[in-house]
């Protein structure tokens, strides 16, 4: 322990009683002096003969007792002058090495302006004590200015003693980061945590030995650990390639758009697949009356291409822009004209509102074609959507996304496929170390036109075919890691569709007039379920094998059993008469290589 010069200092005058105790105090009687102010505590003098007391017994080396009874003297009627009492129980605690308490007692006696100077100094010695060598130069520089010739001595004592442990420090500390490195590219991370964290108290201002225990509790798993790290070592002194690596580990701590990291990215992938159900792409539903009751199987061919950049604009706000392109191309001459090719173009922006709180907004645009040999347009969508996430834990987040849709057929075929879509869809994420889980509900309504078709060879029957509805939908989704290069995934989705308006058969009768049969307000019921695997091949390659199974169920399809007698004027409601077999089932196989850079 560095022992400071402590100055005690002693009651100016005395009232009478005591007159005998200060006398034996300055003769350097100190038990005598303890004894006689012992005997004058009473009122009106208790708080002066206490705080004799203090100092006798300081003097003799018991500083816990003087401490006992300075705190007395300190509460009695006529206490002492609080900045000459806040010096003496600095002194006491300094000898019982509560260093952090002397210096705040120091501290306190620095509003007497003539004691302010070796108060401070003194304050110095219990920071330099209490391992703060910073704080100590600090108090050290406040004493210097105006100090008298003794204290001045006292100041550049303190200066050379912060000097040395600084020195000292700075060693030790230079060896334990050493050590930390031998044991971060060992694999001993718990060891070499505890090095940099060595290191770090050694060298408080430099944030390079906070990163590396960050970076250490990151590979350890433990990552509120390691995001307390990282945060404190960017509030510190870092080199710009440090500080740019605080926050690369941070992104990856970090959860939703940020969590993606920055930089440009590009894919590709290719692939083959086998379509149980051509006709129903989920895009437009074109199977109209005279459709297979089993649909149009065929083989195909996708491609795909997508780029992606991202930026961290500042600590707290990221954002991404992206395109995505695929073509599927069907091998059966009649299924050619559902082979689709899609174009995505997104920007989106994310803000860390609070620690566990992210807002965002995207908006993107979609252009649908359709058709090989008849290459056209089929639709075109401006959409915006906005989130609120709230990540509970390290494991939980919760969302609330918004988003809306404008859509429109892009050539007159495909009219009936412009209008509007609402989204809204609260979801919760479970994410443990080698699986996640997914569980959403969405409510969806798209409101979109009416086809109206002709039957083939007949024209004076036309369907009216409604394409807007409302849905529920409830969902989950789940990806286990089972090993670096292998994963799997299951996607699971159910969905209730109720369609807003009648369709119905268009009938002109002979003397020109309309009948409408068959009419009826469609309701679905939908489930789709999806499971992937997909197996790493290189740094840049990637296998996957993917499954997907569709089950539609409604309570329109020519397929149907009607009553007897229910074909019958005035509205001939029966489902011979509907304009689709609403009740498939469509299944889907692919595998696609991918590349990524």
């Amino acid at each position: 322990m560095l022992l400071p010069v402590l100055t005690l200092l002693t009651l100016l005058a005395a009232a009478d009683p005591l007159a005998e105790a200060q006398q034996a105090f300055a003769e350097g009687q100190y038990t005598e002096a303890e004894r006689l102010a012992l005997s004058a505590a009473q009122p009106p003098q208790e708080g002066a003969a206490l705080y004799l007391v203090g100092l006798a017994r300081f003097r003799a080396g018991r500083p816990a007792e003087a401490l006992e009874a300075l705190d007395a003297a300190g509460r009695a009627p006529d206490a002492p002058e609080r900045a000459g009492w806040s010096f003496n129980r600095g002194a006491c605690l300094y000898a019982l090495e509560r260093f952090a308490e002397a210096e705040q007692a120091f501290l306190e006696a620095t509003a007497d302006e003539p004691l302010a100077r070796l108060a401070w100094v003194n304050a110095g010695f219990a920071a330099l004590d209490a391992g703060s060598p910073e704080r100590a130069a600090q108090w050290a520089e406040r004493a210097r200015p105006g100090a008298s010739e003794r204290e001045a001595v006292l100041v550049e004592e303190l200066l050379s003693l912060v000097a040395r442990a600084r020195g000292l420090a700075e060693d030790e500390a230079a060896e334990a980061y050493r050590q930390g490195l031998a044991s971060f590219d060992a694999g001993r991370f718990e060891e070499a945590r505890a090095f940099f964290l060595q290191a770090a108290k050694g060298d408080a201002t430099s944030g390079r030995a906070r990163l590396m225990a960050g970076a250490a509790a990151y590979r350890l798993g433990a990552r509120e650990t390691a995001r307390e790290d990282l945060t404190s070592a960017l509030a510190l002194e870092l080199e710009p390639q440090d500080r740019r690596t605080a926050r690369d580990y941070l992104d990856r701590l970090a959860f939703g758009l940020r969590a993606q990291g920055q930089g440009l990215r590009a894919s590709g992938g290719a692939g083959l697949g086998f379509d149980s159900n051509v006709l129903q792409v989920g895009v437009a539903a074109r199977d109209v009356s005279g459709a297979s009751s089993t649909g149009t199987a065929s083989a195909f061919a996708e491609a795909g291409l997508g780029l992606v950049a991202r930026w961290r604009l500042s600590d707290t706000l990221f954002t991404e822009l992206s395109y995505g392109g695929t073509q599927r191309a069907y091998a059966l001459s009649s299924a050619q004209d559902y082979s689709l090719q899609l174009h995505r173009a997104a920007v989106a922006l994310e803000w860390d509102v609070a620690r566990r709180v992210r807002l965002g907004a995207s908006s993107w645009g979609d252009l649908f074609f359709t058709g090989l040999s008849d290459f056209r347009g089929l639709q075109g969508s401006v959409s915006g959507s906005a989130w609120l996430a709230l990540d509970e834990s390290e494991w939980t987040s919760s969302r609330l996304d918004v988003s809306f849709a404008h859509k429109a057929g892009l050539v007159s075929e495909f009219s009936y496929l412009t209008g509007q879509r609402l989204d809204a869809m609260l979801s919760q994420e479970l994410r443990l170390r080698t699986l996640g889980l997914t569980a959403w509900y969405r409510y969806r309504e798209d409101r979109i036109g009416t086809l109206e078709q002709a039957v083939s060879g007949d024209t004076s029957r036309e369907y009216v075919i409604p394409f807007a509805w409302t849905a529920h939908a409830v969902g989950a989704s789940a990806r286990l890691v089972l090993n670096e290069r292998l994963d799997a995934s299951l996607n699971a989705e159910a969905e209730w569709r109720d369609y807003l308006s009648d369709s119905y058969l268009r009938v002109q009768a002979a003397d020109g007039s309309e009948e409408e049969w068959g009419r009826r307000r469609r309701e679905d019921a939908r489930f789709v379920l999806g499971p992937a695997v997909s197996a790493r091949l290189s740094k840049h390659l990637q296998l996957s094998a993917r499954y997907e199974l569709l089950v539609n169920t409604s309570n329109v399809d020519t397929r149907l059993a009607d009553p007897a007698g229910a074909c019958t004027a005035p509205d001939y409601v029966c489902h011979r008469y509907d304009y689709t077999n609403g009740n498939y089932q469509k299944h889907l196989v692919m595998l696609e290589l991918g590349a990524t850079w």
